[in-house]
């Protein structure tokens, strides 16, 4: 029974090597993943909110009279994406070698009801290869080149077997091999497919009319998007931002060089030094490469510093927000986002933090247990990590 590369090989004209198959995570050395970026950032200013403050806000008692008087809170939606990413071959070309790079991607969005997590629409699965761009010999009609592809290497007798079918065939770029790895560009392809399914959910959401003051989204991670040459309906964020504006994007880690206040210096010490259920003032900024757009940005501190937190970062979260409408993009005093609002969303947010998975994730301290549960929920959709890599 043959496998997939082979079939790759015989449909490519490439040779591939059966090379020793593994999983990236658990070869490469753990490294801070940050979604934000400290050289990107091109402007700061501090109207990010409506009512400008010049201190950290006290939320404690606000997050308690929340808890008891509001049995509904204003975030019902949560949101993540996942990938597992391979190298599951190398293949050569015109006498050069190239890694193939597979992955299993995974999105998912759940609503509490009734105090339980549901998925609110099916949730994306996908089984993905990531191929270097030299696969296609004549390069005249790449799309229909890969789909012919896609649709041969589904009649593999090993993908039928077990009922599977490769959802898409992608390429990464083989020019100017001094920039980046050929892996890592393979990896970014997988990544930026899952960010794509990501985005097309939430857009699906708010074009569903789910999502409003009162039932707002939290998505797993920074919503500084990097604009996207896959061609996508989704690939430049100011197209369709206005479904984001009852979303939020909730960081568990971020790089503490890119914590400033509203003037554009360091905050990282006031981060650090935040009391337990503050929050920061809002800021506003835009970033180099979406330089449509601009963001708020504010951090809340759910952990006891030091007691509860092992590095002076945890127990902390940035939170960012799309500004969307005529009040949040104007500048000045009064404008920006309704402060009331950053107040019953950081609220509600300190209220998420319990219970928490101790123990089970090095980023316990920043966890939001509701993105944990659906985090979780994806992860338990994958295919065994030998299951995955024997297809090939």
């Amino acid at each position: 029974m043959s496998r997939i590369m082979e079939d790759i090989e015989e449909l490519t004209g490439g040779r591939s090597f059966q090379s020793y198959k593994y999983s990236f995570d658990s070869v490469r050395t753990p490294t801070p993943d940050y979604d934000d970026n400290p050289d990107e950032i091109e402007s700061w200013a501090r109207d990010g909110e409506s009512k400008p403050q010049n201190k950290a806000t006290d939320l404690r008692e606000f997050a308690i009279d929340l808890a008891r008087n509001r049995p509904i809170p204003c975030i019902q939606f949560f949101l993540d994406g996942s990938r597992h990413v391979y190298h599951v071959d190398d293949i050569s070309y015109d006498s050069r070698v190239f890694p193939v790079v597979a992955g299993q991607v995974g999105v998912a969005c759940c609503q509490r009801i009734d105090a339980r997590m549901r998925a609110v629409q099916p949730a994306v699965r996908k089984l993905v290869i990531s191929l270097p761009n030299k696969c296609d010999k004549s390069g005249r009609y790449p799309e229909l080149f890969l789909r012919n592809l896609r649709t041969k290497i589904n009649d593999n007798p090993r993908l039928q077997e077990r009922g599977l079918m490769l959802d898409d065939v992608l390429t990464y770029k083989t020019a100017d091999p001094e920039k980046s790895e050929f892996r890592d560009r393979g990896i970014a392809t997988i990544q930026d497919y899952m960010i794509d399914a990501e985005k097309a959910m939430v857009d699906s959401l708010a074009q569903r009319g789910l999502l409003s003051q009162t039932a707002y989204l939290v998505k797993d991670g920074s919503l500084e998007y990097q604009p996207m040459q896959n061609g996508s309906k989704y690939a430049n964020l100011k197209n369709f931002k206005n479904s984001y504006q009852y979303v939020i994007g909730v960081s568990k880690s971020f790089n503490p060089e890119n914590c400033k206040d509203g003037k554009g210096n360091s905050n990282a010490r006031a981060i650090i030094e935040l009391p337990q259920f503050y929050r920061t003032p809002v800021s506003r900024f835009r970033v180099k490469r979406i330089p449509d757009i601009e963001f708020a940005v504010w951090y809340i501190r759910l952990r006891k510093f030091p007691e509860q937190t092992k590095t002076p970062f945890d127990g902390v979260i940035k939170v960012e927000k799309i500004m969307v409408t005529d009040n949040e993009t104007r500048h000045g005093r009064g404008y920006g986002l309704d402060t009331e609002d950053v107040d019953m969303l950081s609220a509600t947010l300190i209220n998420e933090r319990c219970p928490t998975c101790y123990g089970s994730d090095l980023r316990f301290a920043n966890h939001l247990y509701p993105i944990y549960l659906t985090e979780s929920y994806i992860k338990s959709l994958y295919l065994s990590g030998d299951v995955f890599l024997n297809l090939f």
